[in-house]
């Protein structure tokens, strides 16, 4: 009987109801702190995943405004083909009207993008080395009009144009450059501030209006900041 009162006496001392508190208030601490750091986890998680969606849906967007172009290319191609066909035809034996090259693509040049050009270690410029080309695939030296517009798409943050220029049709000519590098149009934009500490990249638009169909296509490429 002694034996036991001691045992119940040892149960509900007020030192043991104290460390038994400790440890349970470490053990709600502990999983609080595993919760938080799920959710951090689950968090992190949905801001890329949020990031991923959103360049996805801008480049399903492009790619709508692309199908459009295209559509506004073979329009122009057959009122291009219709006026030639009022005209005098190709003065070589042979050779179709359909033959003739029209612009029907654009392709961006190696060592395209933005890149630091005094050396300070910020990124101030974006240089695009941008190829026209026609229904087969081969550089057509054209001329109509192109906009360049540099946009940051960054996680949880609405996109934000950082810059754009107009080329027009004397600018654009005058970008034209064919050497030791390649036949292509250099259009060059300088950047009218320092980027935010919080970019890391650049999605790079050209949108090119041609004289001679009045047709726009387009192209995009996405740049690391260096």
């Amino acid at each position: 009987m002694s034996e036991h009162v001691r045992i119940e006496t040892t149960v509900t001392t007020p030192g043991f109801r104290r460390g038994l508190l400790k440890s349970c208030a470490l053990i709600v601490t502990t999983c609080i702190a595993l919760a938080s750091l799920a959710a951090c986890n689950s968090s992190g998680r949905i801001s890329e995943e949020n990031s991923r969606l959103r360049r996805e849906n801008l480049e399903l967007t492009e790619k709508a405004a692309q199908l459009v172009r295209e559509i506004e290319l073979r329009d122009g191609q057959i009122k291009a083909l219709a006026a030639k066909g009022q005209s005098p035809g190709p003065a070589v034996e042979g050779v179709k009207p359909a033959d003739l090259p029209v612009v029907s693509k654009l392709s961006f040049g190696a060592y395209s993008g933005a890149f630091d050009s005094d050396g300070n270690g910020s990124t101030d410029t974006v240089r695009i080395y941008l190829l026209t080309l026609d229904q087969h695939g081969r550089f057509y030296p054209a001329i109509g009009k192109a906009v360049v517009q540099v946009v940051s798409i960054e996680t949880d943050q609405p996109p934000r144009q950082i810059v754009r220029k107009t080329f027009d049709a004397k600018a654009f000519g005058e970008a034209y450059v064919s050497g030791f590098t390649g036949t292509h149009f250099t259009l060059e934009l300088k950047l009218e501030s320092a980027l935010p500490k919080d970019v890391k990249e650049l999605t790079i638009k050209v949108t090119y209006t041609d004289a001679a169909t009045g047709a726009a296509l387009g192209q995009q490429m996405v740049s690391a900041v260096r």
